[in-house]
C-alpha cells in the first residue's frame, strides 16, 4: 500500500492509479473515474485510498487531492460516454499519457 510520503510528493496536476495500494500503469485503455471525494489533505487522501482498499486513482490540482473510485476502459468512445455517465471532466488515456475532455 502506497503511504502518505508518495502522496505528500504529488506536485501540481500529477496523479497515481492504485490498485490494490499499489501504483500500476496500461499500455492501452482509458481510465474513467465514477465516485470519489475531495481531499486537503495528504493525511486525508490516504484515508481515502485506504477506504477505497487501494483501488482509485489519485489526481492533485491547485490544493486538492482527487480521491476516485476508476475502471479501465477499452475503448475512447466507451470511456467518454462512462465519464459523462458520472460528470467527469476527462478521462486519462494509457497509450498517449494524455487527458481527453469529456
Amino acid at each position: 500500500m502506497i503511504n502518505v510520503r508518495t502522496i505528500r510528493k504529488l506536485q501540481e496536476n500529477d496523479g497515481l492509479t492504485l490498485k490494490a495500494g499499489r501504483i500500476i500503469t496500461y499500455k492501452t485503455g482509458w481510465q474513467v473515474g465514477f465516485a470519489g471525494v475531495e481531499c486537503t489533505t495528504p493525511e486525508a487522501a490516504i484515508k481515502a485510498v485506504k477506504e477505497f482498499s487501494g483501488n482509485c486513482g489519485i489526481w492533485y490540482s491547485e490544493g486538492i487531492y482527487y480521491i476516485d473510485r476508476s475502471i479501465r476502459i477499452s475503448t475512447k468512445h466507451e470511456a467518454l460516454s462512462f465519464g459523462r455517465r458520472y460528470n467527469q471532466i476527462s478521462i486519462w488515456g494509457w497509450q498517449s499519457q494524455k487527458l481527453a475532455y469529456c
